[in-house]
């Protein structure tokens, strides 16, 4: 099913919202399905999360890949049958794109702390250089997750033309401001722990500790008691399961990357962007989610209406905390698929 998968080289330098340009920034991508007309649609995937939406599955606990396997084939929401998917990584991401573990041209060394803390507009701005350099103007939409569906936001904002249509999953004007201000402080406790060393850890060092407690926080954000409970039925199971994930997150995920990732979540607020946006919008929260809860995406819809935005709003019912609105898809298989075939 994976058509293409590599590492794209810009070959314009990328301007940064804070000021400064960004040289020699590459974008990792993979494509599934062939493309034909406008049929293109990008996918944009969650903080912690890589650009490889089918995988392969990793041999750990924690699972960067593969996130999009009950979102992505024959039947599902998104079929490569009939649609040219492409899945990119976000700028400041550490699976490809580039991010604190990119070699920096001048020194030979990882640019580490040296890369400026980035914004949700700056990754915007990568995906849409990435979709110039591909030859493709307009696409027929963006489908984002998390963090992902606030840049497919912010990128329909900033360029109207760019797509005909926005699914935005677990994704609201921004995050509720109780979890921006905690999420804004990863930062903080990061700097607080003397194996951080202003970033310049050795690689495969770091504050360890840190990462697993900031992980093991961030999983009861996507996971809460009710649904672990409900999951594995035996709590300390559950327990187990995030204590293990969050040890291999601790390995595995660069902290200076999960800075950047954390840090444009947190401060994120497309209040002032939403009325900006021409194309169709899809909104889909999930009735648990305590990253997006219902009540602040409803928020964005009627931020979106009011602005002349065709939106429409579509709530999972039970169960559907926050890391687990892709794995039962069959609940919005109905109304992403009559979305996107609504599109022109």
């Amino acid at each position: 099913m994976i058509q293409a998968t590599g590492t794209h080289l810009l070959t314009v330098p990328l301007p940064l919202e804070e000021g400064g340009l960004l040289d020699g920034t590459q974008v990792a991508y993979e494509t599934y399905g062939e493309p034909s007309g406008e049929n293109s649609v990008v996918l944009l995937h969650d903080a912690a999360q890589s650009h490889r939406a089918l995988g392969p599955l990793e041999d750990a606990p924690y699972q960067p890949s593969g996130w999009g396997r009950e979102l992505i084939g024959e039947k599902r929401p998104l079929d490569p049958s009939s649609l040219h998917l492409i899945s990119m990584n976000l700028l400041g991401s550490p699976f490809g794109t580039t991010s604190p573990l990119t070699e920096d041209p001048f020194t030979g060394q990882m640019l580490g702390p040296a890369l400026p803390l980035l914004t949700t507009g700056d990754m915007a701005r990568a995906i849409s250089a990435m979709l110039r350099s591909m030859g493709l103007k307009r696409v027929r939409a963006l489908v984002g997750v998390g963090l992902g569906g606030l840049v497919a936001l912010r990128l329909a904002a900033l360029f109207p033309d760019i797509t005909a249509g926005v699914v935005a999953i677990g994704a609201a004007r921004a995050l509720p401001e109780a979890l921006r201000d905690r999420v804004g402080m990863f930062h903080q406790l990061m700097w607080m722990d003397p194996e951080y060393k202003e970033g310049f850890y050795r690689p495969g060092g770091g504050p360890l500790k840190t990462m697993k407690k900031l992980r093991l926080e961030y999983l009861r954000l996507l996971y809460g008691r009710e649904f672990l409970a409900a999951r594995y039925r035996d709590i300390d199971v559950a327990e187990k399961t995030l204590d293990d994930d969050a040890e291999a997150f601790a390995k595995t995920f660069d902290p200076n990357a999960w800075i950047l990732m954390t840090t444009a979540y947190a401060g994120c607020d497309l209040t002032e962007y939403l009325p900006k946006v021409q194309a169709k919008v899809l909104l889909i929260a999930g009735a648990s989610d305590v990253l997006a809860p219902p009540a602040r995406v409803r928020e964005t819809y009627h931020l979106l209406s009011a602005a002349g935005v065709q939106a429409r709003y579509h709530e999972i019912q039970g169960l559907s905390d926050h890391g687990a609105l892709l794995t039962e898809t069959r609940r919005i298989n109905g109304p992403v698929r009559d979305f996107l075939r609504r599109l022109r």
